[in-house]
């Protein structure tokens, strides 16, 4: 027997974002609402998706996860692949992100498929705000897009604008399973905190539409950095950025085009401070020198432009960050 259909307008919803999604497609699973949620759309949207589920170990019925993410893609009949990190020492949220994204493309490129479907949704989308907002993001700080390249993956994320609640209303209509992860009402985690105390507060003090306002500003935001990428990227592809064409650009547009040359060079998780160093090296009265910047690379300043370099381990670099 068919399970039920969710109400119809969002059936509909859900079905036109990930229905535009490629046919051929990997998806990230971690057995949570959000993903199932994503899984059982695109089997009913009639694609045929490769499922992927990355355990970090973190809990110890994190087994339980990946063999029950297992019996879910053997259910629709699709094909699995998982990987366990080979330690579960917390390091960071952002170290254990960088490790799913690895497996990911390492997926990728022994499956020859570079789309990636991720469950990311409304209400991640407004924790990433205020959670960039927090960390100094700065003109940045916006929230995720529905599409990004990221080491060689073309990340798709069709349920950024679906609030977590209409995906619970389509999993109790669709009668999906799906597990509860613990850490998710962890506080000791930012996110967490964010998601459990400081949004309600937010809501209950000053505005019960505040997750739809700041909704919006993302979308806005998404926008308006849209059309100022444009701006520079054909320069951001450049190896080397021009220390005088750089010094005569306006603030906003050095930080922007820093920016997004840092990305495409391939340095992780771009801060501010990253970008202003960059910037203080431009403005140097004299080439010759160089800089830490974060994920292990370094920039340096010699005959008129500056470049990046991996930095060897042990190696000894001025930083204007520490």
């Amino acid at each position: 027997m068919q399970p039920p259909a969710p109400p119809s307008h969002l059936l509909h919803a859900i079905l036109s974002v990930v229905e535009e999604l490629p046919s051929r497609l990997l998806v990230g699973v971690s057995g949570g609402l959000d993903s199932c949620v994503l899984l059982d759309a695109l089997v009913l949207s009639g694609k045929r998706p490769i499922v992927l589920h990355f355990d970090h170990g973190w809990r110890p019925e994190s087994g339980e996860d990946a063999a029950f993410v297992g019996r879910l893609a053997a259910s629709y009949g699709l094909p699995y692949r998982q990987e366990k990190a080979p330690s579960a020492a917390r390091d960071s949220e952002a170290a254990a992100r960088r490790e799913r994204y690895d497996f990911f493309a390492r997926a990728s490129r022994s499956l020859g498929c570079c789309d990636l479907a991720l469950a990311h949704h409304a209400d991640d989308q407004v924790e990433t705000l205020l959670l960039q907002l927090l960390r100094g993001g700065g003109t940045h700080a916006r929230g995720m897009r529905e599409f990004e390249l990221r080491n060689g993956l073309r990340l798709h994320r069709p349920l950024l604008w679906i609030e977590r609640k209409e995906m619970r209303e389509y999993a109790k209509a669709r009668n999906l399973s799906w597990r509860e992860d613990r850490s998710n009402q962890d506080c000791r985690y930012l996110r967490n905190r964010v998601r459990h105390e400081l949004i309600p507060f937010l809501e209950e003090r000053f505005s019960r539409h505040a997750r739809r306002a700041l909704l919006r500003f993302c979308r806005v935001r998404i926008d308006e950095e849209e059309w100022m990428t444009g701006l520079v990227r054909q320069r951001a592809e450049e190896e080397g950025l021009s220390v005088v064409e750089l010094r005569n650009a306006p603030v906003a547009e050095q930080r922007r085009w820093i920016h997004l040359w840092l990305r495409r060079r391939g340095v992780p998780d771009v801060s501010l401070a990253d970008v202003e160093s960059v910037r203080w090296l431009a403005s140097e009265p004299r080439g010759g020198k160089q800089l830490s910047l974060g994920g292990g690379w370094k920039a340096i300043r010699s005959d008129g432009a500056i470049s990046l370099r991996r930095k060897e381990e042990g190696e000894p670099c001025v930083s204007i960050n520490s």
